[in-house]
C-alpha cells in the first residue's frame, strides 16, 4: 500500500478530524445537490404535458 495518499494531521500530531469531516459535508451537501437537479428536472416536462391536457379536456369527447 504505497500509493495512500497523506493524512492530513494537526500541529500535535493528531489526524485532522475537523478537515475531514468539512470535506465529508461537502462531497454530501454536492451529491444532494446533484440528486435534487436530477430529480427536478424530468418532472418539469410531465407538468407541462398535463397542463396542455387539462386545457383541451372540454374539447375532447363531447359530441355536440
Amino acid at each position: 500500500m504505497t500509493d495512500t495518499p497523506q493524512i492530513r494531521r494537526r500541529a500535535d500530531g493528531s489526524i485532522d478530524t475537523a478537515h475531514y469531516m468539512a470535506r465529508g459535508r461537502a462531497c454530501r451537501s454536492e451529491a444532494a445537490h446533484e440528486l435534487a437537479g436530477a430529480l427536478a428536472r424530468p418532472v418539469r416536462r410531465p407538468l407541462v404535458g398535463l397542463a396542455a391536457l387539462a386545457a383541451l379536456l372540454p374539447f375532447i369527447g363531447r359530441p355536440g
